[in-house]
């Protein structure tokens, strides 16, 4: 279905481009509410580790990315260039419970 990673800690990498959680869902599961049920147990998972705001990134022309991140309550802080074009940077509670 799709997997999700969290980084407990930020390098200098991770904080501009990479964020606390990353989520990926395969093809054949897309647009059926994976992603944001992945997003919402990795901000579970943050919280519990004593991140309360978690750094999520995605592509600026990624839309769904966005708009689940929005939905998961990430506030956009700015849009940087990234090494494969702009990244928009989120920032978003993990005591979403």
């Amino acid at each position: 279905m799709g997997r999700v990673s969290i980084r407990h800690e930020l390098n200098e990498w991770l904080s501009t481009y990479g964020g606390h959680i990353g989520y990926a869902v395969r093809p054949e599961f897309r647009r059926k509410g994976y992603a944001k049920l992945l997003l919402g147990e990795g901000l579970k998972i943050c919280s519990s580790l004593g991140i309360d705001h978690a750094l999520l990134t995605c592509k600026d022309s990624n839309f769904v990315s966005a708009k689940v991140i929005e939905f998961a309550g990430g506030v956009l802080e700015n849009i940087v260039p990234g090494p494969d074009g702009l990244l928009r940077r989120y920032w978003a509670k993990t005591n979403i419970g």
